[in-house]
């Protein structure tokens, strides 16, 4: 089983949970584990969004985020729009959003006021979500072991369960 937690909770029912108790955004570097723990959430019903950030620049950004969560043609390429159609994503129909963004670091280092502003929406986005009972995640994929990601949303993003310690991601 990928999900490692010592608690009294029963893991098969609250793998969400689990996952976000600490914060919506979540740190990964083994791709397997990133892998099994999105198939996980997918099991239980959550869509996912998958999209690779390593070719995004600062002159890009907005144009690969339109083309990865497939926004409108309307979408206005500016924070303030990413936070509407990214609110526009919510959808019962699920029991949540899970959105990876494979590659992070690369994106962090070169452009980490606007990766931050970016981080900070998903945040606001996914309290926003909760007061309907629905969760929106943010799995972000790092390919440097030690990658820390400045407080977005008043918490500074925790690595999963599994690669918590940094023995594990070395």
């Amino acid at each position: 089983m990928a999900w490692k937690w010592n608690n009294s909770y029963d893991e098969d029912e609250n793998k969400d949970w689990l996952t976000v108790r600490n914060g919506p955004i979540i740190k990964y570097f083994s791709e397997e584990v990133l892998g099994n723990n999105v198939k996980e959430l997918e099991k239980i019903g959550y869509q996912i969004i998958e999209i690779s950030t390593m070719s995004w620049t600062k002159g890009n950004a907005h144009k690969k985020i339109q083309e990865g969560f497939d926004f409108p043609d309307y979408y206005g390429e500016n924070i303030n729009a990413f936070k509407d159609c990214l609110d526009d994503k919510f959808n019962k129909k699920y029991k949540g959003l899970v959105v990876v963004f494979k590659h992070f670091d690369s994106f962090y280092q070169q452009s980490k006021d606007f990766s931050e502003a970016l981080l900070d929406v998903i945040v606001k986005v996914a309290w926003t979500w909760l007061l309907a009972e629905q969760k929106l995640i943010l799995f972000v994929h790092s390919t440097n072991p030690n990658l820390i990601i400045d407080k977005v949303g008043g918490f500074e993003p925790d690595w999963n369960g599994e690669e918590w310690f940094n023995d594990s991601r070395n």
